[in-house]
């Protein structure tokens, strides 16, 4: 998801230490915020894509996640947050990325 991500979305970021120590099973992204990328996590629930804002343990609150401040404090940016099992497939990591390509 990452290589697909850097290839189709200018400016993307991702959070934490994505090639060592973070967990292999969560994504943290951030996009450049722009008014269609401020609707994203509402957009994909509308399409069925499960993911939140943010971190793990923000979740369900109503300000931004002091953790992803402290990583990454870009007021410019959105972040969401996809999570994997060993029981997804990169045919729904494709179809999630071509989702994003079209929302943002």
């Amino acid at each position: 998801m990452m290589e697909q991500l850097k290839q189709h979305v200018k400016g993307v970021a991702f959070n934490g230490d994505t090639l060592g120590k973070s967990l292999y099973t969560v994504l943290s992204v951030s996009f450049p915020k722009t008014e269609k990328v401020e609707m994203l996590l509402f957009n994909l629930d509308y399409q069925s894509y499960l993911c939140s804002g943010g971190s793990a343990c923000t979740s369900g609150a109503e300000q931004g996640s002091h953790v992803i401040r402290e990583i990454n404090n870009n007021p410019n940016q959105v972040t969401v947050r996809f999570s994997f099992s060993k029981y997804n497939t990169k045919e729904e990591v494709d179809a999630v990325v071509g989702k994003l390509k079209k929302l943002i």
